[in-house]
């Protein structure tokens, strides 16, 4: 009876493929030895008290600079019944100087819908001589650290270099104005490299229904880390004329010159401001 089973099961089971037949190998087995490390790992606090050091060093090193920035609107984001639509676009060569030095000239105006005539007054838009860059680091800044939370996120080495994420949210919920969010840090200099920030509620519920994500990023150059460009989803409440209910912001920046010396003449001329 035995034999017979046994003879059934050989024939039932399916043929052996041509070839060489691989054996498992059970009598090999390796070991890394542990090591014992005495160096401590370096705290949460110890990190951002570098990071404040690092922006505040990387803000001591700029004297002057000059930037192009291309501002654009792009409307009815996220609408089924109507694609997104470029709604206006500017371009401006800003130049500041410290301590107390700031102006933009347009280079380029475009609007989808140009206002009428008689209402064709050109908004001012007033750029500060500092470059600290507080949208970056907003919530690392030493004044502010009592207002947020923090914990590592995550470590990562990217090209050679080691990168922090460290996430940061409100100590409180009563202002919907102050944000949460994440950072990637660089650890070779200390600096905010990329940041993405988010609203658990709307900062303003009766225009805005939310804020999507806010995007950061910087890039180097000279050595130094600068704005690179930033990147902001907003949906509204109800829709709005021309614009519809969802809206993308976004600001690219290029064409830096650092520290070449821009001359205090730039800014007596009309428009400027000193």
């Amino acid at each position: 009876m035995w034999l017979s089973l046994i003879a059934a099961a050989v024939l039932a089971a399916p043929a052996p493929a041509h070839g060489p037949t691989l054996a498992t190998e059970d009598t090999m087995h390796t070991e890394v030895p542990e090591v014992l490390v005495h160096a401590p790992r370096v705290t949460l606090d110890e990190i951002l008290d570098r990071v404040a050091r690092g922006e505040a060093h990387r803000d001591s090193l700029i004297r002057d600079q000059a930037f192009t920035v291309a501002a654009r609107l792009v409307s009815h984001v996220g609408e089924p019944k109507h694609a997104p639509e470029l709604m206006s676009e500017e371009i401006t060569r800003v130049y500041k100087k410290k301590p107390d030095h700031a102006r933009g000239i347009t280079l380029r105006k475009w609007e989808k819908k140009p206002p009428k005539k008689g209402d064709d007054e050109p908004v001012s838009v007033q750029y500060k001589s500092d470059t600290s860059e507080e949208i970056v680091n907003f919530a690392f800044r030493p004044e502010n650290r009592r207002d947020f939370k923090y914990r590592i996120a995550g470590r990562d080495v990217l090209g050679g270099h080691l990168i922090y994420r460290i996430a940061f949210e409100p100590r409180s919920t009563l202002d919907p104005s102050i944000p949460s969010g994440l950072v990637w840090v660089d650890t070779n200099d200390f600096v905010i490299v990329r940041q993405e920030v988010k609203f658990d509620r709307s900062p303003v519920p009766i225009f805005l229904k939310d804020v999507n994500r806010m995007v950061i990023e910087r890039q180097q150059v000279d050595s130094l880390w600068v704005l690179s460009r930033v990147m902001l989803r907003a949906t509204f409440t109800v829709p709005l004329p021309e614009v519809g209910r969802g809206i993308d912001l976004s600001l690219q920046f290029s064409d830096y010159a650092i520290n070449h010396g821009v001359p205090d003449s730039m800014f007596t001329a009309r428009g400027g401001k000193k």
